[in-house]
């Protein structure tokens, strides 16, 4: 008989499914943040009673033709006379989890416990002692025990259901690992021409695969790296009957890998897609909130998904996007973001945002969950993973503000009066709390105490709980539920620790701030990888190498860095550096009308559409008020633009009717990840490298990266490689395809340091950035534009 492994967690579930979509379902992975609170309750433990065994290990067969189930998992803590097993789970409000517990005997949890005494018992032949541990995520000094019956012939008639309803699930994957090795042998490439250096690529992830070490690649627009990478690493992870996770730093940038998904779709090859969105775009109801009571689409989900069957409904579409599940979602009464999880399982390459794989509360336990062999896992596929470092670093870096607070108080004034009010008290607690660490007026860092924060955060939400549960009208964007989960998230933050942490009070001329800074999150993206048997990190902007490898967290021996150069005809890019003109904040001013002359005089050379991008609005605005383009549309971002509006941005530009120029800050929505090819775009104007401010903040960090990293890289870490990872993303929007020409001027003497230059792709110049210099620029910027060929 074939043996399948399963863990614990996975096995112990109730039968059929039951139960609703809210903190406490007990269904899914646990928390990776859950584990130090484990390890501290264990560690009183074991000063309590010295026979107490943590993380006992423990295995039992279960035979269920034509399978062997092996279950297996480690116990949190056991005893062996009186015998007793208990098992830690973590919750910020342990009160209400307990009385969940307590009236919920089919709940997950108590499956769990139940199974591990009903092992021990087939083991030794005794019935132990089963005890739930419960413990505030906040301190684990404060918990709670619930006893636990295991009652044999009970839990035998349980054991009868589950074990049937397994082969049923294993028989189906079983299928789907047949159905994945057999599309690994028939993939082809899905273009017949590969591009210039696109084979190479291919070749290259292919050959890496062999030693499973990490990869870095820097490719540039136009090798067709998104196919190139996408193609090995599904080939690859079929054959072993798993998966690709496919990750971007937005939304908006899943399409390219959607385009590519679909493309070998058409060449024959039988994949499964899933393109999971953003829960708030997903959700059918005004706020996100889920919550049986308030949410119908989360209340009997488990129940409402097994009865309709509609896994198996899901299984059967050949490509999930957010349309499709919404409208099951609707049909059935079922939550479509949590039918999007659903189907990660059948799904042959998930594409989605980071955060899914990388944030706190990440989704990295259904998408990197192996298929029949536990020793396989899925492969990763990282999109413009420049991004990925300081993403990371956001997401365990929470701040909260009295400018938060001001806003969200204009909202709290427009509930009703019994709610008003109390909100109201609550917001001005939260208020002096943070304006208690500012008395001496300056930006300092400091420690923050946890328990006032605790205190109000137990208050907030016992309010919040009494709000739902009132006949208050639940609004989009709520401000209860903002200013819940706001705090909290906050608090809940205040538990991160290590080197890499730092905390801070802020004071501008409008608010005061509390800040958790994290420095590099590499450690936490490391955890994270181990997830997958290979990673593919890629983007346009990789150098310096170490750079991103160190702050990425790929191992410094074992990871293999490649960089391929650009494929298409140098002759069809004309790239300047005017160093005459100096970008930084001090000489903004007097630089604004020299740059809005430079692109003036460029622009009047060859009519069309050009960009510019800056460091800063301000700066932006500053130029924008000094040009004269009598013939040119000129079009600017906007600091909130929505993105119906970017898109009549960029069909305006599409529509070619008039000259247009879109002025547009580094490292925004027009800086990257949008394409304009052809005469969408001709020229771009790079203005200066958008160095992070130099803050208060940015200097503690800078003073971390000193310590870790050495002295000789704490600058260009904390400032200049990720301007340049701008800069050069900029850059790279003028040529999109082998037929594109056009103009691309950077205008900074700081360009010209070698700092900033060994950032620069390979090709943009021999020896030395000097290249770049013209002493004639618009008589340079003339001769290239006669010698372009119409097409």
């Amino acid at each position: 008989m074939r043996k399948i492994h399963l863990d614990v967690r996975q096995f112990a579930v109730p039968t059929p499914r039951v139960g609703s979509i809210e903190t406490h379902s007990g269904y899914g992975a646990p928390p990776m943040s859950g584990q130090e609170l484990h390890q501290a309750v264990q560690r009183i433990r074991v000063r309590e009673n010295s026979d107490y065994t943590p993380e006992k290990k423990i295995t039992w067969t279960f035979e269920q033709a034509p399978y062997e189930f092996v279950i297996s998992g480690r116990v949190d803590g056991f005893i062996e006379y009186p015998c007793l097993i208990e098992e830690i789970k973590t919750s910020f409000d342990i009160d209400e989890l307990y009385d969940k517990l307590t009236y919920e005997p089919n709940h997950p949890y108590v499956w769990q416990v139940r199974t591990y005494g009903y092992m021990h018992y087939k083991e030794t032949g005794v019935v132990p002692r089963l005890k739930l541990c419960l413990v505030s995520a906040r301190n684990y000094y404060k918990f709670r025990d619930l006893e636990v019956l295991l009652d044999i012939e009970e839990y035998e008639a349980w054991l009868v259901l589950r074990l049937a309803e397994l082969v049923v699930e294993t028989k189906i994957k079983e299928k789907l690992f047949k159905k994945r090795q057999k599309t690994a042998e028939e993939m082809t490439f899905p273009f017949s021409a590969p591009r210039k250096g696109q084979k190479e690529l291919v070749e290259s992830i292919t050959e890496n695969f062999t030693t499973q070490n990490p990869l870095l690649i820097q490719a540039p627009t136009g090798l067709g790296k998104t196919a190139g990478i996408l193609y090995p690493s599904l080939k690859e992870a079929l054959a072993r009957g798993q998966k690709v996770i496919y990750v971007t730093p937005k939304n908006s940038q899943h399409q390219v890998a959607e385009e590519a998904v679909e493309r070998m779709q058409e060449q024959g090859c039988k994949v499964r897609a899933l393109t999971i969105t953003a829960k708030s775009k997903m959700c059918l109801k005004a706020e996100p909130l889920c919550n049986p009571r308030y949410c119908e689409f989360a209340k009997d989900y488990y129940k409402k998904v097994h009865e309709n069957d509609l896994v198996n409904k899901l299984s059967k579409l050949r490509s999930l996007d957010s349309h499709k599940l919404k409208a099951m979602g609707e049909e059935y009464q079922v939550c479509p973001f949590e039918l999007s999880i659903e189907a990660i399982e059948r799904a042959d390459v998930v594409i989605g945002d980071y955060n899914y794989v990388f944030a706190p509360r990440s989704l990295i336990g259904r998408l990197a969950e192996p298929l029949l062999d536990e020793k396989e896992k899925a492969n990763l596929v990282i999109d413009e993973a420049h991004n990925l470092p300081s993403r990371a670093q956001d997401y365990f870096s929470p701040s909260i503000s009295t400018q938060q607070l001001g806003i969200l108080e204009r909202d709290l004034v427009k509930l009703s009066p019994s709610f008003s009010l109390r909100a109201q008290v609550l917001l001005q607690q939260a208020r002096k709390l943070i304006q208690s660490y500012g008395k001496e007026g300056i930006s300092k860092k400091i420690d923050i105490d946890l328990d006032p924060f605790e205190e109000l955060d137990t208050d907030i939400r016992d309010l919040t709980v009494q709000y739902m549960e009132s006949d208050e009208e639940i609004q989009n964007q709520d401000p209860m539920l903002r200013f819940m989960n706001m705090w909290s998230d906050f608090v809940n933050s205040l538990t991160l620790s290590g080197e890499e942490f730092f905390q801070t009070y802020q004071k501008s001329n409008y608010t005061e701030m509390l800040k958790i800074t994290c420095c590099d999150a590499a450690d936490h993206l490391a955890v994270a990888y181990k997830e997958f048997k290979n990673v593919v990190a890629f983007s346009a902007t990789l150098k310096p190498f170490n750079y991103y490898q160190e702050l990425l967290g790929f191992p410094q021996e074992l990871t293999k860095q490649i960089e391929f150069s650009s494929p298409f005809v140098k002759d069809n890019r004309k790239l300047l550096i005017i160093p005459q003109i100096s970008t930084k904040f001090a000489d903004r001013h007097a630089s604004a009308g020299k740059i809005a002359d430079a692109i003036q005089r460029i622009t009047q050379v060859k009519t069309g559409n050009y960009i510019a991008l800056f460091p800063s609005f301000e700066f932006m605005s500053m130029v924008a008020n000094k040009l004269h383009l009598p013939d040119f549309q000129i079009l600017i971002q906007e600091r909130e633009m929505k993105q119906k509006q970017t898109q009549e941005y960029l069909e305006e530009m599409k529509s070619g009717q008039r000259p247009t120029l879109l002025m547009g800050v580094q490292g925004g929505v027009f800086s990257e990840g949008v394409d304009f090819p052809g005469d969408m775009l001709i020229g771009a104007f790079v203005v200066g490298p958008a160095l992070p401010n130099f803050d208060f903040e940015r200097e503690q960090i800078r003073a971390y990266y000193e310590n870790r990293y050495g002295k000789d890289n704490a600058f260009n870490y904390a400032y200049v490689y990720p301007a340049m990872a701008k800069a050069i993303q900029s850059a790279g929007r003028v040529i999109r395809s082998e037929t594109d020409r056009g103009v691309i001027v950077m205008l900074d003497s700081r360009f010209l340091q070698n700092s900033y230059a060994e950032t620069m792709p390979e090709g943009w110049f021999e020896q030395s950035p000097q290249e770049l210099v013209s002493r004639q620029i618009l008589k340079d910027v003339q001769e290239f534009w006669e010698t372009s060929h119409e097409s």
